[in-house]
């Protein structure tokens, strides 16, 4: 091989060596320090307004990265499940799911990931919260189906075994509440949470019939 044809691999393999560099790590790296700082801003300048929120946090999100952008989109996700816990109204928390949901839906219509089933109980769960601060049960139905694909993928896993059993609650609908009910139970055998929480249910919802006899 010729000292040209070698300074012409030397100057690739450079080339490539940067391309890692720049990409596989500085990017990366970068998009995760204007997300912290982003966070930072809330605590030293708090938003004013919904779509100042929005603005701050789309910086971050839409910051070019080849890795990192999951994790930066449950941290965003733990974010508006906040934001929701804290009392917004209606309109509010339809916005922030709707903003939310324009991240999330790739990763989710991919279907894969390192700690997807996460994502799909934190999306359970900011349904569920969405649902409760508003009636809507659109956001029920959605918790029920991210909570339902999350037992699929991990069977045995508490946190979406425990989403399903509040949102069968929610619902009324008594069949499914026992059914997971009953499995947690199989798993965790002395939560006496369930057991009186069950009770209690199954009491609410005889009571109409029973009345409705007489």
């Amino acid at each position: 091989m010729n000292r040209t044809a070698k300074q012409v691999i030397a100057v690739i393999a450079s080339l490539f060596l940067a391309f890692l560099a720049v990409y596989g790590s500085y990017l990366p790296m970068r998009k995760a320090e204007i997300f912290i700082g982003t966070l930072q801003s809330f605590q030293t300048q708090p938003v004013s307004s919904l779509q100042e929120l929005e603005t701050r946090l789309e910086v971050p999100l839409n910051y070019p990265s080849p890795i990192g952008q999951e994790e930066l989109v449950r941290n965003t996700a733990n974010s508006v499940l906040s934001f929701i816990q804290q009392g917004t109204d209606a309109t509010t928390t339809a916005q922030l799911i709707s903003f939310l949901n324009q991240y999330y839906d790739p990763i989710i219509v991919r279907g894969k990931g390192m700690s997807f089933e996460q994502d799909l109980y934190l999306l359970g769960a900011i349904n569920e919260i969405a649902f409760t601060r508003t009636g809507n049960p659109i956001y029920l139905q959605s918790s029920l189906r991210y909570y339902g694909e999350g037992v699929q993928l991990g069977p045995n896993r508490p946190q979406p075994l425990y989403g399903l059993y509040d949102v069968y609650r929610f619902a009324g609908d008594a069949t499914d509440t026992i059914a997971v009910a009953e499995r947690i139970l199989q798993l965790w055998p002395n939560d006496p949470n369930i057991k009186n929480g069950l009770a209690q249910f199954l009491q609410s919802v005889e009571k109409p019939t029973t009345s409705g006899k007489k």
